[in-house]
């Protein structure tokens, strides 16, 4: 039996049900044209005649090259955030995702505070984005302007929070209506929205999401207020301080284009799924953000066959957060690091690549590895710096 968010079908179909929901045809096939080639008839064939070549007049020019074609684009990953067709929705949402145990600290906010130094990657990538934690896979998906999204992580608790999000974003036309949502005072009207968007969905799930948001609501309200009100250098930077960001998420979930799923990096299903599903629906990963995960497991065999599942591009990138006094700090806490996605899965065929550390030890001895760069706190493994990045 599949293992997807169990909520999954009655939020989205809530948020559907909103009337922004439209059918997207097809192109239909051509009619194939028979050709036959003329065949003289039985008296012709006993004729002897000489043909005769026409000569092209002189003046006529050389008929032009047909220009190449260009390459199709995915129907999905098109930039138009048109709402998936039921095809293309049953095919998203298809295969297991990792069963979730419970655990003891819900991680439902992020300490991450400056995610903008990785906004010039980021920047229009567009295709899937994949990533683990809670809401500060928004701003990045945003700034990526991603076109198909799959959340996960271990914690029930963040799961089913990012299933509150898309319910309260069908309701939320801005993000500080959003934001609201969380305040003590609208608590009780909250509830109710949550209710009718689950009213189809088991009564005991029900009941575990209403407690969800019940006890993540003060902290993710102090949060998602610090994260409304986030600007680095006086510009907006953050999905809830920037009101196209906010937009483009909210059209994301409106559309049916976010998966949320229970995940285990190291699992056999999430990951393996996402990258069947990704490629099955013609749309390249883009985006991988790990946060700090790498920090608690090592490379295991596992791990490197849920990484090399997933299928990238040139442009597609790993990001990842470090916590250690050795390196540079972009905030209080946390390094900011980009990597292709193609170089982390070609590394990992380098059993001495056992685990994060080594490999990015590794990468400094070979030269590949930029500690220092013009944005403190970031750093860059085999990638140039870009041009656009700002301190």
């Amino acid at each position: 039996m599949s293992r997807r968010s169990p909520a999954l079908a009655g939020p989205l179909s809530f948020i559907l049900s909103l009337g922004l929901l439209g059918a997207c045809g097809g192109h239909a096939a051509p009619d194939p044209t028979n050709s036959a080639s003329a065949s003289l008839t039985a008296n012709q064939e006993k004729e002897e005649r000489t043909p005769v070549a026409t000569p092209a007049p002189a003046d006529q020019p050389a008929p032009e090259a047909e220009p190449e074609p260009e390459p199709e684009l995915s129907a999905i990953d098109a930039g138009d955030l048109r709402p998936l067709t039921e095809d293309e929705r049953a095919r998203f949402l298809a295969g297991d995702d990792d069963p979730l145990a419970p655990t003891e600290i819900h991680y439902v906010k992020s300490n991450e505070i400056r995610h903008d130094v990785w906004f010039p990657y980021l920047k229009d990538l567009g295709g899937a984005y994949v990533g683990v934690a809670s809401d500060q896979n928004y701003t990045l998906i945003a700034a990526a302007r991603s076109d198909l999204v799959f959340l996960m992580d271990i914690d029930r608790r963040v799961v089913d929070l990012h299933q509150i999000y898309g319910i309260l974003l069908g309701v939320s036309e801005d993000a500080e209506t959003l934001v609201n949502r969380f305040e003590s005072g609208q608590a009780s009207e909250t509830v109710a929205i949550l209710e009718e968007a689950l009213a189809d969905v088991d009564e005991s799930e029900r009941k575990r999401f209403i407690r969800s948001y019940k006890g993540s609501r003060e902290t993710v309200y102090r949060n998602l207020r610090l994260v409304l009100s986030r600007t680095h250098d006086g510009a907006p930077s953050s999905w809830l301080s920037d009101p196209a960001m906010y937009e483009h998420i909210r059209k994301l979930w409106m559309a049916g284009r976010v998966r949320t799923m229970g995940g285990d990096l190291t699992g056999e299903n999430t990951l393996q799924t996402v990258g069947r599903v990704a490629a099955d629906l013609g749309v390249p990963i883009r985006v991988l953000y790990l946060s700090n995960a790498e920090e608690y497991f090592r490379y295991v065999p596992s791990y490197v066959a849920n990484i090399k599942a997933l299928g990238g591009d040139e442009r597609s990138i790993v990001l990842r957060t470090i916590y250690s006094k050795d390196w540079v700090h972009a905030d209080a806490l946390w390094g900011y690091q980009v990597q292709p996605l193609l170089d982390f899965q070609s590394r990992l065929d380098d059993g001495k690549n056992r685990s994060r550390n080594p490999m990015l030890r590794l990468a400094e001895q070979d030269g590949t590895l930029q500690r220092i760069t013009s944005v403190s706190g970031l750093s860059l493994l085999n990638i140039p710096e870009a041009s656009a990045a700002g301190g």
